[in-house]
């Protein structure tokens, strides 16, 4: 099997999952938000537990990406809801990086 199938089979998913994460936070939907965040740790984690290369762009990314949800995590323990949109939209940035050639 590839070595890169976790990430593209999770690519979309976790897209998907911050767009939405980014939604529930702005309406205040703590619950739902903490779910969504769940799962799209459990997709970072896939990836990051694949067997690639730790130097490669989509393990480097993916990486990135779990500390800014880390940070998501954080302000929703504290019912900080601006500062967990803040970090979504940090995390989708750092989802949306493209390898550089």
């Amino acid at each position: 099997m590839g070595k890169g199938k976790p990430e593209l089979e999770n690519s979309t998913h976790v897209t998907t999952g911050i767009r939405d994460l980014i939604i529930h936070l702005h309406r205040g939907n703590g619950g739902q938000a903490e779910s969504i965040v769940d799962d799209v740790v459990g997709r970072l984690k896939d990836i990051m537990l694949s067997g690639m290369d730790p130097a490669s762009f989509p393990m480097q990314r993916a990486q990135q990406t779990m500390f800014a949800i880390d940070e998501v995590r954080m302000f929703l323990a504290q019912r900080d809801f601006n500062g967990a949109v803040d970090a979504a939209r940090d995390a989708g940035k750092e989802w949306q990086q493209k390898p550089t050639l």
